[in-house]
Parts: C-alpha cells; sequence; structure tokens
C-alpha cells in the first residue's frame, strides 16, 4: 500500500479515536479502534507491515494525547508484530484464532500502557481498572473487530493483498 495513504488512514483513524470515540466513553471505556486497525492489518498483511502500522498509528495517537510520547508506538509496534503471527496459513485454518489474538493483544496491551503509567506515577486501582475497564473493554474489542477487519480485508485485497478466508 501508498505509504502517503497509509499515514493519511492511521492519521485519520487517530483523530477518529483521539476525538469522537474518547468523547463517547463511559468512565475510560472506549473502543481501541487503533490496536484493532493494526491487528486486523497483521492478520491480513504479517508482521512486519503489521508494525510499520503499529509504529506510525502508535506515533500518530501519541501526539494527540497527553501521554508520555512513544508508549502507544512502542506498544502497539509490539501488537503488530505480535498479532502478524496468526497470518497465513495458521489464520485460515482456525475461525477462533483471530478472537483469541485480539483478546490477549487488548489484554497486554493495557496492561503494559497500565503498569508504564504507573511507573511514571500515575496511580492505577488495579481492580476496579480491571473489573470496570479492561473486560469491558476486551469485550467491546471483540465485538467490533469484525466491523474493523472486513473493510481492511477489502483494501489489503484492492492494495495487492491476498485475499483471506475468515468472513
Amino acid at each position: 500500500m501508498n505509504p502517503y495513504a497509509t499515514i493519511a488512514l492511521l492519521g485519520l483513524v487517530a483523530i477518529v479515536q483521539s476525538t469522537a470515540l474518547s468523547r463517547a466513553d463511559a468512565n475510560g471505556l472506549y473502543l481501541q479502534l487503533m490496536l484493532l486497525v493494526v491487528i486486523s492489518w497483521s492478520l491480513l498483511r504479517g508482521s512486519r507491515e503489521g508494525m510499520v502500522w503499529g509504529f506510525i498509528g502508535g506515533l500518530a495517537l501519541d501526539l494527540l494525547s497527553a501521554g508520555p510520547v512513544g508508549l502507544n508506538a512502542g506498544l502497539l509496534t509490539l501488537a503488530g508484530y505480535s498479532a502478524g503471527w496468526g497470518e497465513a496459513k495458521v489464520f485460515r485454518a482456525n475461525l477462533a484464532l483471530p478472537a483469541f489474538i485480539i483478546g490477549a493483544i487488548t489484554l497486554g496491551y493495557a496492561l503494559s500502557q497500565s503498569m508504564v503509567l504507573q511507573a511514571l506515577g500515575h496511580p492505577i486501582p488495579w481492580f476496579e481498572w480491571f473489573t470496570h475497564i479492561i473486560l469491558p473493554t476486551l469485550v467491546l474489542n471483540l465485538v467490533a473487530s469484525p466491523l474493523v477487519y472486513r473493510p481492511l480485508r477489502w483494501l489489503s485485497h484492492h492494495t495487492g493483498g491476498e485475499k483471506l478466508e475468515w468472513r
């Protein structure tokens, strides 16, 4: 895919997540759109492209947030790499694998982000945070993932990517 189009698309996703989706939250809960975009692209195109999308998308989120610059870029790069393991042969053979990958990466992303923030001096009420934020966000990401995956599958197919079987 054209690098300029990639940057524009991920910039738009970051703006939507940082503005519209952050305003639609309920007690800190909102759809992690960039995470779902990075995971979906990694499942479609593999770890290498997933890492690039994760870095660019994370950097865009970092520049639009008040958090530490580099936190989202680093974590989304790791997410893109990790999700790419499910690409190709394994992904086609198992329809439950995408849900497992989305769940595991959502949980790992949230835990890692919170541990870094706590290390930087932000107190985290772990039990409330886990039960009131992370678990509902995990469910929301799982429910929304097909809505994110389908347009990206179309985009991947129309930009030279291989069409995968998950519907």
